[in-house]
């Protein structure tokens, strides 16, 4: 079917009439004659009957033209809710992050970014950042962010956004609690408690360890920033995590940090988002977002 012979065809169902029809339309009549005349020849069926001057509907043409209604009303709806997604009134936002950019920053990025757009939909999915990683690989994300160990893959477009600072912390009845820096060395004396591999805070200690001919003995593996911070709160042994993640405990008194001498501990937070993926116009303008906001909230 031919759906500029269709809007013809709705235009003289409409008015019942040829002539005003091609009015509305800016064309001549004998073209809306034929365009219809084509149509109902496709179909092998009349559409409009004429009694006397007046031209009425046939039981087809009213079926057709009920359709004609619904299929120009979907059309004009797609059309605006493109619109729409192009001038950032609608959209989905699907996020990936690694655990210390997923808990402790984007949940306020992503409140500033829904006050400027309050009809956008959006879901954040936490977990490592290798596991973010394989889901832009699979297309179940838009973009992600993540910490610095970033598997080499052609497909992953990676870009820097913040520097992360890990630092020591321990529990204020530590002895080393009060001392604010250590060295590497009395460090791998301690008890540690790390996150599990795959983690991009434990693969940049580690890496770091190693370079410096050093290798790390784990005391205790945890899954979740917050289970380490218990476990040290408890005292029972130190961690190295993102300065984000402890400022709530730092405050409150019940962990204190400690800066390590010989052994600089700045990670790179990246976006990561898959090369052949086209962004949608709100993935881009949150993008924005997380490279303006999100560096004033790293640097307060």
């Amino acid at each position: 079917m031919n759906f500029n012979h269709l809007k013809v065809f709705q235009a003289v169902a409409k008015n019942l009439s040829y002539s005003l029809a091609a009015e509305e339309l800016f064309v001549s009549q004998p073209t809306v004659s034929i365009q219809v005349k084509k149509l109902e020849d496709d179909l092998g069926i009349d559409l409009f009957e004429q009694l006397g001057k007046k031209i009425y509907l046939t039981e087809a043409g009213e079926v057709l033209y009920a359709y004609a209604n619904r299929i120009f009303s979907l059309a004009a709806d797609a059309e605006t809710e493109v619109r729409e997604l192009q001038g950032l009134r609608r959209g989905r936002l699907v996020l990936g992050a690694s655990t210390t950019p997923g808990i402790y920053m984007l949940p306020s990025l992503l409140g500033t970014f829904l006050e400027q757009y309050p009809k956008i939909d959006y879901s954040l999915q936490v977990s490592n950042s290798h596991r973010v990683q394989e889901q832009i690989l699979a297309n179940q994300l838009d973009c992600g962010i993540v910490g610095e160990e970033i598997r080499l893959n052609p497909l992953l477009v990676v870009e820097p956004l913040y520097e992360d600072e890990l630092q020591v912390i321990v529990a204020k009845a530590h002895p080393l609690a009060g001392q604010g820096h250590l060295l590497l060395e009395e460090l791998l004396e301690q008890r540690l408690i790390l996150r599990e591999r795959g983690s991009s805070t434990r693969e940049v200690l580690e890496e770091k360890v190693l370079g410096q001919g050093r290798t790390l003995k784990v005391s205790l593996q945890l899954d979740s920033i917050e289970a380490i911070k218990q476990a040290v709160v408890a005292n029972l042994g130190v961690s190295i995590v993102s300065k984000l993640s402890v400022e709530s405990e730092i405050t409150a008194g019940r962990l204190a940090m400690l800066r390590i001498q010989d052994l600089e501990l700045v990670r790179k937070i990246n976006l990561v988002y898959h090369r052949e993926k086209r962004l949608s116009p709100i993935v881009k303008e949150f993008i924005k977002h997380l490279c303006t906001r999100g560096k004033l909230y790293y640097n307060q």
